[in-house]
């Protein structure tokens, strides 16, 4: 299926020469030239990846892009500067761009960056929650491979921002986090992402038995155990169609 993409810049030259050079790679391409336009385009139109400069008149890059999550909360954006402007690039992060480019562009590397992004917004998409980073690496490393899209989380309040900023199918979570009760930020994701599919993994299920069986009955898919049988765990993942309703299940 062809990609679409949203070119945004005030400066026409470089939106000509971009936008010939991404309809060379087959990509179909619409441009903005100010923040408030591209808006306009994203509110009515949807597209894989959008492509912006930080510095432009009225809305800037940055600001544009915190404007476009608040109607599209996945949106994907890289961002351009010329500029040294370290402030905004490290806000710009924290927010969930997901890269930003230097002026004169690297034309193969963000030809090689959009189909990234595309590639594994076609991956089932996993949140992972667990205070655990060992756990974390072991989990992400073994999940990579096997063709998932992963994101480590090890708060509360990391995986509410990620939350925020990202979509995904399937919610890994620890019962027991340093900053929130697992029950509780269950409650917090779903009210974010109603369609996420989520499973529990712990460590304490005798002493989460009563938030575990709440959680069930609000929907959780399942309930592993830890340490986590990986075999136990990828057949679940394998039963799980995204977006659907399914029966829960214990391990």
């Amino acid at each position: 299926m062809e990609s679409r993409l949203l070119l945004v810049d005030d400066n026409p030259d470089f939106l000509d020469s971009t936008k010939d050079v991404l309809e060379d790679a087959d990509y179909k391409v619409m441009t903005a030239s100010c923040g408030e336009d591209a808006l306009a385009l994203v509110r009515e139109q949807s597209f894989d990846v959008v492509l912006m400069d930080i510095k432009m008149p009225g809305l800037n890059g940055l600001e544009t892009f915190l404007r476009m999550k608040e109607s599209k909360p996945g949106i994907k954006v890289i961002l351009f500067t010329a500029f040294s402007i370290s402030n905004v690039i490290q806000k710009a992060l924290e927010e969930g761009v997901c890269e930003i480019m230097n002026k004169p562009l690297d034309i193969y590397r963000l030809l090689e960056l959009i189909k990234n992004i595309r590639d594994n917004s076609e991956k089932v998409c996993i949140l992972l929650v667990d205070d655990d980073m060992n756990l974390c690496d072991n989990l992400t490393d073994s999940l990579l491979v096997r063709g998932y899209r992963v994101t480590s989380t090890f708060n509360g309040v990391q995986a509410i921002k990620q939350a925020q900023t990202d979509f995904y199918d399937i919610l890994l979570l620890d019962m027991r986090l340093p900053d929130k009760n697992g029950l509780e930020l269950y409650r917090e994701i779903k009210k974010l992402q109603p369609g996420l599919i989520t499973i529990i993994i712990t460590g304490y299920a005798e002493e989460f038995s009563e938030h575990i069986n709440q959680a069930l009955k609000e929907n959780v898919y399942g309930c592993i155990n830890k340490p986590v049988d990986m075999k136990n765990l990828l057949t679940m993942l394998k039963k799980i169609k995204p977006a659907q309703k399914m029966n829960k299940i214990i391990e």
